[in-house]
């Protein structure tokens, strides 16, 4: 039985911030706007179950990445539970389901070097979830990037993100020599390119910018690891700023979310709306934030799921939002820890694939509610509301730790 130490003495984090959320339900006496104490006591129970369950099985896996990601989905409930108790139960049970997924993907999954020999198979599933998304999705927030099976609907793009990263590590680590050899370039960077090139293009269609641009980094970030060429990702900067010109003439869409950008107050009560109540709650939060429960963030439309960071931003203030930012990288650093130290050169992909992807989503989301980017209309991973975004982050957790896990052997 390994000890767990460090992570045993961090998972009192998101217990106390939990529980934060629970007494001051009880001190405003607004039982409706509060967390329960049976959701409470179930998200608790489940965070520890799970570092009973990996000290038990003498997995070892880095002891920070747990926390880290507790602490984000804590902090987010808390927040929810204000803007929207139903959602936020909900939240509660998607959590617990992700949680299990992780327990699934450590329990069965430790060899994750027999998960990256299959890519064309990873290739193949994402591009059947994204043309069917195309064909068959429902229109949301003004993206065809859902799909509806009776009450539920679900985001496959969260899912194909992971399989593209999938993808990319078995057949770079599988192709990498080659790619450097000008006389195979076309066995090797053709289906490639190709294969990224119609992926990005499908999520152009629906259009999901924003899982697009998340592609592309990662696109790059794998390409530059696997062949440690910088000239490969200045090509690629220079196909994705073509690209995006062309997109940009092409689809009113992103043109839109572009001028809204530049000058939201052309449009205050219509496009912009989004956008200047965003700034509006940031800068009413100040250096220290005008306390929980204390702001106006919930007028803005789809607070819980893109703009949840305004709404943290408000109530805590830049300290508060500044602490959020630090939890992504240092979930960044340690997911790219536990990369360097991979025996292979899978492992290597796999975790750096799964990292970038988690925190570049992250800051651009970040960047967009806050007006430094075009906002790209995707989740705040671990802590926006979405059961496809949240199962998903708990299943890259438990790839990440199964990946530092073969790092320390």
């Amino acid at each position: 039985m390994t000890e767990r130490r460090q992570e045993f003495a961090l998972l009192l984090w998101p217990s106390l911030i939990l529980l934060n959320g629970y007494l001051y339900g009880l001190l405003h006496r607004k039982e409706s706007a509060g967390l329960g104490s049976p959701e409470i006591t179930l998200l608790i129970a489940a965070f520890w179950a799970v570092h009973f369950i990996l000290k038990i099985s003498r997995h070892r896996g880095d002891q920070y990445l747990l926390p880290l990601a507790a602490m984000l989905t804590a902090s987010g409930l808390v927040f929810l539970f204000r803007l929207d108790p139903d959602l936020a139960r909900r939240q509660v049970a998607w959590s617990v389901v992700g949680l299990l997924v992780l327990v699934a993907v450590v329990m069965g999954g430790r060899d994750y070097e027999r998960l990256t020999r299959y890519p064309y198979l990873y290739l193949t599933g994402g591009l059947f979830f994204l043309f069917l998304t195309v064909i068959a999705g429902t229109r949301m927030g003004g993206a065809k990037s859902w799909l509806t099976l009776g009450s539920f609907t679900l985001q496959p793009v969260e899912a194909v993100k992971v399989l593209v990263v999938l993808f990319l590590s078995g057949f770079l680590e599988e192709k990498r020599e080659l790619m450097l050899e000008q006389s195979r370039w076309r066995s090797t960077w053709g289906p490639l390119i190709t294969a990224v090139s119609l992926s990005v293009l499908l999520l152009v269609l629906q259009p999901d910018l924003g899982s697009a641009l998340i592609l592309l980094a990662v696109f790059l970030a794998m390409i530059y690891l696997a062949t440690g060429r910088r000239r490969y990702m200045l090509l690629g900067g220079l196909l994705f700023l073509a690209g995006s010109l062309a997109a940009y003439s092409l689809f009113p869409h992103l043109r839109a979310r572009v001028a809204v950008w530049l000058n939201p107050w052309s449009d205050p009560q219509g496009a912009g709306y989004q956008v200047i109540q965003s700034l509006f709650s940031l800068g009413s939060g100040g250096l220290i934030g005008t306390g929980m429960g204390l702001g106006y963030s919930q007028i803005i439309p789809h607070v819980a799921t893109d703009f949840i960071f305004a709404t943290m931003g408000e109530e805590m203030g830049l300290l508060g939002s500044a602490g959020i930012a630090i939890l992504y990288l240092l979930f960044g650093y340690r997911g790219f820890r536990a990369a360097l130290r991979a025996p292979e050169g899978q492992g290597t992909m796999l975790a750096a694939g799964l990292t970038v992807l988690v925190t570049f989503q992250a800051f651009i989301i970040m960047a967009g509610v806050s007006k430094l980017m075009p906002l790209t209309g995707v989740t705040l991973p671990f802590v926006s509301y979405g059961g496809s975004s949240l199962i998903i982050s708990y299943l890259i957790l438990g790839l990440l730790l199964n990946v530092s896990a073969a790092g320390r052997v």
